[in-house]
């Protein structure tokens, strides 16, 4: 079935119909959202179909979420989805006197908005495009994709099948995977295996305790919607690390970091950090400025390393530099200190080397250093993070396209394989030039592509590309299928 968004009260003058190209999205997220945006406020004289199984385009897995103790965890202005229009997130917590009804939102001098108001400025981006047939949405999720001539055949589990001159892949960021010891507690009640839909949530009794697999910002978050829910049990954040997201500075200042002369170590990178740190606090400023800095290089930092440099960099560094570089919220951090300060939370690092059910709860043996340890817990809920590794496993649509030796792993276990203009690597090693990987399954490739600012860079370059090609002419045309 066709689905489209509500339309906007805002007047967009129709496009008339013509034998265009077609530019099929699978992902309406803020990846794909963003992309179809770009590419019908052009002039170029094409079809824009976004195939997403969420009722709105824009607010994807991040914003779709109507859960208030879910915030941004950046400041609103640095939520720049539109490199042309930066402050336009701004302006509308303005114009629609959401902040008036946030009390909260204002901490450290900056807005740190609900995460469910990005996913509504986005809605009413895309709805007066989506209204004037710019865009469409199929509220589809996708099953299939074929190869068709130059172009590809896409079909949606609701019926769809359509044809497309060119395709991006802009799919979501995978959920969880319950650790390999713990998968025989996988399909279990008690353990809450989507952290994203906090309504499971409330099946947990208000003084239950509660183990979180992970110590990053989805933990934190499921910390504070507990809290939100009026949990008051103790809440275990285990991982192998123990490293928790760390807050941002009171101050929103940045300082600069010298680029050293030769890049390919990453020994020499951790060198130039420490010291930009140290010459920073001996100035009186934060480090977390020098963080914010470092964010505005990390692409050409990271494509600058040798791969054996990125590899070392995941195994030895990524769980440190994530918890400073991806930072909680004021009101999370604020409530995290109050609760371990309190004892209601507690962090402790281990590994998970088995686990079994029993009649009064979970139980999880665990390796800390050289001993061992056992922990037994009513609720379990799986917070480690995307499973970018396992991403092609998890989608049948890109079983079938790697199987056609379109797409292949990025070998680094973050997503796809693709070249610096996102077109995808297929199995022979080359570019295929009529596909393209958007947003955070490209990171093998970018590095940095998880902010909003990022990923707007990004698609904005793909829509240069998209929009400098010309008509191609093998793909079938045919309408869609509807049911």
């Amino acid at each position: 079935m066709l689905s489209m968004t509500e339309a906007s009260a805002r007047h967009v003058p129709p496009r008339q119909p013509a034998r265009s190209r077609r530019i099929v999205v699978i992902g309406g997220g803020f990846t794909g959202a963003a992309l179809a945006r770009r590419l019908a406020l052009s002039e170029a004289d094409l079809q824009i179909t976004v195939f997403e199984p969420r009722a709105r385009l824009g607010a994807g897995l991040a914003y779709d979420t109507r859960d208030p103790a879910l915030r941004l965890n950046v400041a609103a202005a640095r939520m720049r989805a539109f490199p042309e229009d930066p402050l336009a997130f701004e302006r509308f917590l303005q114009r629609t006197g959401r902040l008036a009804t946030d009390g909260p939102a204002e901490a450290g001098g900056a807005i740190y908005a609900r995460r469910s108001d990005f996913g509504d400025f986005m809605h009413d981006a895309l709805a007066p495009l989506i209204a004037s047939g710019r865009i469409v949405h199929h509220r589809e999720a996708v099953t299939g994709v074929a190869r068709q001539g130059s172009g590809y055949r896409i079909l949606g589990d609701k019926g769809t099948a359509l044809s497309a001159d060119l395709l991006v892949i802009a799919t979501s960021h995978p959920l969880p995977c319950c650790p390999q010891a713990a998968m025989a507690l996988a399909d279990d009640p008690r353990v809450i295996a989507n952290p994203f839909e906090t309504d499971h949530l409330n099946r947990i009794g208000r003084e239950d305790p509660v183990l979180v697999l992970g110590a990053g910002l989805t933990a934190v978050d499921l910390l504070a919607s507990l809290r939100e829910r009026g949990h008051v049990g103790l809440v275990t954040l285990l991982s192998r690390s123990g490293a928790l997201p760390q807050p941002h500075a009171d101050r929103q200042l940045t300082t600069t970091i010298a680029a050293p002369a030769q890049a390919a170590s990453l020994r020499e990178w951790l060198k130039t950090v420490r010291s930009a740190v140290e010459r920073a606090e001996a100035e009186g400023l934060p480090w977390q400025s020098v963080f914010d800095a470092l964010r505005q290089q990390s692409q050409a930092i990271w494509q600058g390393l040798p791969l054996s440099e990125r590899k070392r960099f995941l195994r030895h560094l990524r769980r440190r530099f994530e918890a400073r570089r991806y930072r909680m919220p004021p009101q999370i951090a604020a409530l995290l200190d109050s609760d371990m300060a309190a004892g209601r939370v507690r962090s402790i690092a281990g590994r998970v080397t088995a686990a079994e059910a029993t009649r009064d709860g979970l139980l999880l043996t665990l390796r800390q250093g050289s001993g061992t340890a056992r922990i037994e817990t009513p609720w379990l809920a799986i917070a480690t993070g995307p499973d970018h590794c396992g991403i092609i496993a998890q989608h049948a649509y890109l079983r079938q396209m790697a199987d056609q030796g379109l797409i292949r792993a990025d070998g680094l276990g973050l997503g796809l394989a693709c070249n610096g203009a996102s077109r995808a690597i297929g199995a022979d090693g080359a570019p295929v030039e009529t596909l393209f990987i958007a947003g955070p399954l490209a990171r093998a490739t970018f590095g940095e592509l998880s902010g909003v600012p990022e990923i707007a860079a990004q698609v904005d370059a793909i829509a240069r590309t998209l929009l400098a090609e010309q008509p191609l002419h093998g793909a079938d045309r045919a309408q869609p299928v509807l049911s």
